[in-house]
């Protein structure tokens, strides 16, 4: 036997390297993977998140960020022009998904990376201090999709630039972990299997990916990926399997951690921080016992008051205690007195609640604040459960026409003080809403009424009353107390009126026993707004929510939480049942949210509310639609050229060249006539379109050459008509009419007709010729 020429021999091996090259189906599972990979990592964020709704956005930024990087790479973007790309359409999904109010002809503008900043501050200001879960909407929201967003960007990075196998995993690894440590135990086995039975699957098709073809057990050539994966998904199965099967039952699964990286509230006592924890209170504590107070009338029952804003929290000033021995605050000459007796459950810190205007106290070793109206307990105490206070207050409320006669003056400039920084669009718009009222008072309500109309409560945003929150809360118009608190006073104070912040509770249920049970979800925050001769008087600028006794001042009717409670909620509590004066139906004219307008009152201005805010959205699915359908203009064609068979011999390639200029030709407008010869064809389309008549006649011979010749052509030939079949090609692309252009480039039918032809249309071989 002889040794093969050198030339076969090098095309022999030229053959055997092809062949072991991995093929365009491989890298597209294998891009498959990496994305599956990214989608559970988004799915692993239900453990920080309150609710499902982060979803969408999540998986849009995914899916989005993984195929621009698919569609580079079938481009053969160099990396380092890759990366930018990437990175710009992050930012882009980003802007269409949070800020496309602010976007012009699609693309972002200076105010979109303002928003975009002050929100990743708002971030970074809250991330030391939040507990999960977070609001699925919002600036966490914003971080969870950036941070998903670079983690797609470098895993498909790790995978097909760096041709990383366990490496592809680590950035989609790193966000896991992070999740794991600081979320929730919600689905924490199924999401924990799920992530690492996908990232073993990637790990195995890079693997094989990266590592070249593999024989199958028949002896025939397999593509690498094919071959990996049935052992891969089986391995998959049993480590997910074990995972959540068997994992929970080893011992030690239920045990405390060794180092507790999320933080907790006490199972004992409840610490109010005031402001800081009121949310973590409303969602994590909402059924938990508080205190409870006897008394002839329900009311707010306060803890403090916040009279510094230093434009990041509202807070207690730096002032010295009293004792409170004696008398608090004298009562009016017609003051209705209360008696309140309060008993603690699970309430802790070292602040004493009690209805407002506190005038006498029974117990000894407390503290009074006068400039705060505060309760506390002395030398550092805190609240234990089973603790009793009696507290007497004065809880006369003035008239709106004693309101109206005087003014919001007579008391220190440091509760008119805003600090610099304070947004401007808050103190232009407290301006705007203000104007034209005629008294202090009617400013201020038509700022609480403004907040009431056209605003919504919820506990699904995030916390914070800082410049970044406020500016975020007025852009979305959705909160609960603490924005709607924290913000009316900041915007009272840029009108001029004196305002503080109240922290404490609302009146909670009146149950059977004769007590009003306070439960977590009762904790509240509201403002206070100083008139003088009058002194502090409550407004309610949150939706939903009026304190009772305080109907006339802000016409609004007693109105709480009365969410029925969750029997057997852990806490032994078993909430009776509510007994909250329900809302009534007043005669007077109605604001958008039910709640009556006094009369003789102005409406505050409608200012239009933004549009932006987390979610997928409308634009955020067009935007990932057009990226698909780009996607697939440039990805299929070129996945159709590669699997579609054009020939090894340059007979067989010359004959492909001539059907594949056909079929490109036949888009154009020229079909050839049943039984003419390529000579003839070639003479037709000279009638027929404008096309270079010496290129097609070329061809036409070249192809009845290969067709009909016992020695068929040579490699000089099929070179040649390989660059004729491009010249006359994309002559016919700019003959067709532009929908048949564009379809052509998105049918893979009309892509395989340009390259190969019409198969049913192709002649065969000579039989002379075959016999040769």
């Amino acid at each position: 036997m002889t040794a093969p020429a050198p030339a076969t021999a090098a095309a022999a091996r030229t053959r055997r390297v092809r062949r072991a090259r991995p093929s365009d189906i491989d890298h597209m599972v294998a891009s498959v993977a990496v994305t599956v990979l990214s989608a559970v990592t988004a799915i692993s964020m239900c453990r920080v998140f309150a609710d499902w709704q982060f979803l969408d956005t999540l998986l849009v930024m995914v899916i989005g960020v993984h195929a621009a990087s698919i569609v580079l790479r079938i481009a053969r973007v160099p990396g380092w022009l890759a990366m930018p790309i990437v990175l710009l359409v992050l930012f882009e999904l980003l802007a269409l998904l949070f800020y496309r109010d602010t976007l012009t002809a699609l693309f972002p503008t200076g105010e979109t990376f303002q928003l975009m900043r002050v929100d990743l501050r708002l971030v970074w200001s809250q991330f030391p201090t939040a507990v999960a879960p977070v609001p699925s909407e919002g600036s966490f929201l914003l971080a969870a999709a950036l941070g998903l967003g670079l983690v797609s960007m470098l895993g498909d990075a790790f995978a097909f630039r760096a041709y990383g196998r366990a490496e592809a995993v680590v950035p989609g690894g790193v966000l896991f972990i992070f999740t794991a440590a600081l979320g929730t135990d919600r689905l924490r086995v199924g999401v924990a299997a799920a992530w690492f039975a996908s990232a073993l699957v990637v790990v195995a098709v890079l693997r094989a990916l990266h590592g070249g073809g593999s024989e199958s057990w028949l002896g025939r050539r397999r593509r690498a990926v094919g071959a990996a994966l049935p052992a891969t998904a089986m391995c998959a199965m049993v480590a997910a399997l074990g995972a959540a099967l068997i994992g929970p039952l080893l011992p030690g699964a239920g045990a405390e951690p060794l180092l507790e990286t999320r933080q907790t509230q006490s199972d004992v006592t409840e610490v109010l921080s005031p402001l800081v924890d009121i949310r973590s209170r409303l969602v994590n504590r909402k059924n938990t016992e508080m205190f409870t107070v006897s008394s002839a009338a329900g009311r707010y029952w306060r803890s403090t008051g916040l009279t510094v804003f230093d434009g990041t929290t509202w807070k207690l000033p730096e002032r010295s205690l009293d004792d409170a021995d004696g008398t608090l605050n004298e009562p009016g000459p017609d003051a209705q007195i209360v008696q309140q007796q309060i008993i603690i459950s699970r309430l802790g810190g070292e602040l004493v609640p009690a209805a407002f205007t506190p005038v006498e106290v029974a117990q000894n070793d407390l503290l009074w604040l006068p400039e705060t109206d505060t309760i506390l307990l002395d030398d550092g105490d805190k609240l234990t459960e089973g603790q009793v206070f009696n507290v007497t207050s004065d809880v006369t409320v003035p008239s709106p026409d004693l309101l109206r006669s005087t003014s919001a003056t007579g008391i220190s400039a440091d509760f008119t003080a805003l600090p610099s920084g304070v947004p401007d669009e808050a103190i232009q718009l407290a301006q705007q809403i203000t104007a034209g009222q005629p008294t202090d008072y009617d400013k201020a309500l038509a700022l609480q009424n403004f907040f009431r109309s056209e605003f919504e409560y919820s506990l699904e945003v995030q916390r914070g009353h800082s410049d970044d929150a406020i500016s975020a809360f007025l852009r979305v118009r959705i909160g609960y107390c603490e924005q709607f608190a924290g913000t009316f006073a900041v915007m009272a104070r840029a009108v001029g009126l004196p305002a503080r912040v109240a922290v404490g509770f609302t009146q909670g249920e009146l149950r059977p026993d004769g007590r009003y049970h306070v439960l977590g979800k009762h904790a509240h925050a509201w403002p206070e707004v100083f008139f003088a001769g009058v002194g502090w008087v409550l407004f309610e600028p949150t939706p939903g929510r009026g304190a009772p006794g305080s109907e006339g001042v802000t016409g609004a009717a007693a109105a709480q939480d009365s969410t029925p409670g969750e029997p057997g909620d852990g806490e032994g509590n078993v909430p009776g049942p509510s007994t909250t004066a329900p809302r009534v139906t007043p005669t007077t004219e109605r604001d958008p949210l039910g709640q009556p307008t006094p009369t003789g009152t102005t409406v505050p201005p409608v200012v239009a509310a933004s549009s932006g805010g987390g979610g997928g959205g409308p634009a955020g699915w067009i935007f990932l639609a057009i990226l698909a359908v780009g996607a697939w203009a440039v990805a299929m064609p070129w996945i159709v050229r590669r699997i579609t068979r054009t020939g090894t011999t340059p007979t067989e390639q010359v004959i492909n060249a001539w059907h594949g200029t056909v079929g490109a030709l036949q888009l154009a407008g020229a079909s050839p006539q049943g039984g003419a010869t390529p000579v003839e064809y070639a003479t037709q389309v000279e009638s027929e379109l404008a096309v270079d008549h010496r290129s097609m006649l070329e061809l036409a011979r070249f192809v009845t050459r290969a067709i009909y010749s016992p020695a068929g052509v040579g490699e000089p030939a099929a070179l040649r008509a390989a660059v004729l079949r491009t010249h006359l090609d994309q002559t016919a692309r700019e003959l067709m009419p532009w929908y048949r252009r564009a379809w052509s480039r998105l049918d893979p039918r009309l892509v395989r007709q340009r390259l190969v032809g019409d198969r049913s249309r192709r002649p065969v071989r000579s039989s002379a010729a075959q016999r040769s």
